[in-house]
């Protein structure tokens, strides 16, 4: 996406005018039009400037990209993304139909209700094995994705394409710490400890430390 068109869709998603958003940025809308029409650059300050105004902001994300992955054992081929994205929660729980009017896949047309957590699964069962990446965007959303992912009835290739995707977005399980005679924390710990914690355990040692008699 272009500059300009990145202006243009931050303008139209806030549902303003070039002149309403030209006022809201502290700019004139001639200047706001040629720079959405691409006859003009604004700096990249003055391009998050009016970025913000329209209620949106620049971030810096990694490419999202998609590989066609062969298909084997019967299936056909499908679409595997390098990370997962998310959606806006009115479009991840909203009801889509499908199949829709321009797709060929073997399932009956129906609504599916995406606020339903097992609609939600069916839905992204079919999208997982029939969907192009364009889908996949538009329906599926990761941290969805990942809640219900040991509910989903996969083929086993589709399955161990994502497998590795999902487990790299789960938390990593600790080991639980140790508990009863010798887990006290050594002084050496005090570092591991939250700031509030620390000054606690700080300010009991030195009471401990002042009690103590002198020998």
């Amino acid at each position: 996406m272009s500059g300009g068109s990145l202006l243009a869709y931050a303008r139209h998603a806030a549902g303003l005018t070039q002149d309403a958003l030209a006022r809201l940025a502290g700019t004139s809308q001639p200047t706001l039009s040629a720079y959405e029409r691409g006859t003009k650059s604004p700096s990249l300050a003055v391009a998050e400037r009016i970025i913000e105004a329209a209620g949106h902001r620049l971030e810096v994300v990694p490419n999202l990209e998609f590989v066609e992955v062969p298909g084997q054992h019967g299936l056909h081929p499908f679409w595997l993304a390098n990370q997962l994205w998310r959606l806006d929660p009115e479009r991840a729980f909203s009801t889509v139909l499908l199949p829709g009017p321009d797709h060929h896949w073997p399932a009956p047309r129906r609504p599916y209700y995406l606020r339903d957590r097992t609609d939600r699964a069916r839905a992204y069962e079919l999208i997982l094995r029939e969907g192009s990446p364009r889908d996949l965007l538009d329906h599926i959303d990761g941290a969805l994705l990942v809640d219900i992912w040991r509910e989903l009835d996969l083929p086993d290739p589709i399955r161990r394409a994502w497998q590795p995707l999902i487990h790299k977005t789960l938390p990593t399980r600790r080991r639980p710490r140790a508990t009863g005679a010798g887990s006290e924390r050594p002084p050496g710990a005090l570092i591991r400890l939250r700031p509030s914690e620390r000054a606690r355990h700080l300010r009991l040692g030195k009471d401990e430390h002042e009690d103590r008699p002198s020998s």
